[in-house]
């Protein structure tokens, strides 16, 4: 039985001492500001409104979930004024029940997120359709008010979601990348993260199937010959649509885009001995003297305008350029064209190169060369995400002290294997986080690419809404396709936490 004993100024629960002084406790707590005072007021207020018709409309839950969080806050309370806390209300009083403010707040947030999940989950699931026949579907419909979800639209197009136009007679070749890839996956899980397996022969082959998987991929799903091959060509243009293009092009960038972004980032940081001042500067007056005689010149005389005549000066510029090359690059070719590189693209949205490789490229191609709009926009996403991620990985070359750089010349190490033993494998553990979290925004930025006509994953489910049997059906295919980014997100940061754990990123 529970007791409260009081000896002198000493209170006492269950024979332990309490610290609580109720005065102090309000005056803390309520009335130390006047607008302290207003706020509880219009929180205690607003979490009652919230109660009372959460009460309404689901008062079993409600009253359930009301009840927790008073025993909770309870037995927190009554741990701190104690102060005897165990690991639960320890983890309570720090991040739900630390002021009056926090304690409401925690119950009218579980109210609305348990709200939210109810009416999803009615809409989803209990007042939905599942039914690919469309008049079956809306008679179903017609029983709930409000009507939920039409999930026919998605299952009818499932296929086009996925695959859009796809021949249905090459499907083998997907079902066989797909096996190919879960048979290396399994294994990879054990033998990549055994210490015993780091140079044993089975990792390595292991590692060639893995290098090898991105060609066999590729091969399969272009194709290697003509309509009487075993594996005829198909026009990515047309055949490759949905989650697939999606898929095709994420991954096609992302494996590009690594190795270009660290080039990047070694050349902007590079201290290679850069062009001499005095050829700059002599090769820049010459090219200035040059300019003047066979531009402005003429140009002054033709002008019809003084802007004109202004403009026709512009080869004075050229001694202003090198004096800025000299000044800042120190006549380094390679930090120039780096940087000019990576501040271009990272100055610019994806949407413009998108647009730049669908309609500016084919301009600069040979009379009767095409390059198909699948290549294109490969190529335009790996471009744009390398000037990304040489600014990730440049952040963490900078991140190394410079002992580092000078413990690896000590031991005699080239400039190659300075490189690639000491100075990439910690400035690249040191910023997983930035480069995974850019694979993540590159896998959604996809969905740009149907504005440039290709048809993939948001593209189909937007075509969906247009057809006939499922006319104004809208939210059911973009939550679909939500669902899917969120989980291919989630299981790449899943992978980005993993191998953070492993490689002791942020361990001290």
């Amino acid at each position: 039985m529970t007791t409260i004993g009081q000896n002198s100024n000493m209170r006492t629960f269950r024979g332990r001492e309490v610290h609580f002084n109720a005065r102090q406790f309000v005056q803390e707590n309520i009335t130390r500001r006047w607008w302290l005072t207003l706020w509880l007021i219009i929180l205690v207020y607003l979490t009652g409104v919230v109660t009372w018709n959460q009460l309404a409309a689901a008062p079993v839950t409600t009253a359930l979930l009301f009840v927790l969080w008073a025993v909770t806050l309870t037995l927190t309370a009554v741990n701190e004024m104690t102060r005897h806390h165990n690991s639960t209300t320890q983890w309570l009083r720090n991040n739900l029940y630390s002021s009056l403010t926090n304690a409401l707040i925690t119950l009218l947030l579980v109210l609305l997120i348990v709200a939210g999940l109810r009416g999803f989950f009615a809409w989803a699931i209990t007042h939905a359709s599942f039914t690919t026949d469309p008049e079956a579907a809306a008679v179903i419909l017609e029983k709930f008010t409000p009507p939920g979800a039409n999930w026919g639209a998605v299952i009818d197009n499932m296929r086009n979601l996925l695959v859009f136009r796809w021949p249905r007679g090459e499907d083998w070749r997907l079902w066989f990348i797909l096996i190919w890839s879960v048979v290396l996956v399994i294994p990879s899980q054990f033998i990549f993260r055994r210490e015993a397996f780091r140079k044993s022969l089975i990792r390595r082959v292991l590692t060639g199937l893995w290098v090898l998987t991105p060609i066999l991929s590729f091969l399969l799903l272009r194709g290697v010959g003509g309509a009487e091959s075993l594996i005829p060509e198909v026009n990515p243009d047309q055949a490759w649509g949905g989650f697939l293009l999606t898929l095709v092009i994420a991954i096609f960038a992302i494996v590009a885009s690594f190795p270009l972004g660290v080039l990047l980032a070694l050349g902007r940081r590079s201290q290679i001995r850069g062009v001499p001042g005095w050829f700059t500067y002599g090769a820049a007056g010459l090219l200035t003297a040059v300019a003047l005689f066979t531009s402005t010149f003429p140009g002054l005389s033709s002008a019809p305008t003084t802007a004109g005549k202004v403009l026709a000066f512009w080869p004075v510029l050229i001694p202003l350029v090198a004096y800025l090359f000299q000044r800042f690059f120190k006549g380094n070719v390679v930090a120039l064209f780096s940087t000019i590189y990576i501040e271009t693209i990272r100055g610019v949205p994806f949407i413009t190169v998108l647009f730049m490789s669908i309609i500016l490229f084919p301009i600069f191609l040979p009379p009767g060369t095409e390059v198909l709009s699948t290549w294109r926009v490969m190529v335009a996403a790996a471009l744009f995400a390398a000037a990304y991620l040489a600014e990730n990985v440049r952040g963490g070359l900078q991140s190394l002290n410079k002992g580092q750089y000078e413990a690896a010349d000590a031991i005699g190490l080239n400039t190659f294997q300075k490189y690639r033993f000491i100075i990439l494998p910690q400035a690249l553990r040191a910023v997983i986080p930035a480069i995974v979290g850019q694979f993540i925004g590159l896998f959604k930025d996809t969905t740009l690419i149907a504005i440039v006509g290709l048809v993939e994953f948001l593209g189909v489910a937007n075509l969906i809404t247009a057809q006939p049997d499922w006319l104004g059906v809208r939210r059911e295919p973009y939550v679909f396709i939500a669902i899917i980014y969120f989980v291919g997100s989630a299981v790449m940061a899943g992978y980005s936490r993993r191998l953070e754990a492993q490689l002791g990123v942020g361990q001290r």
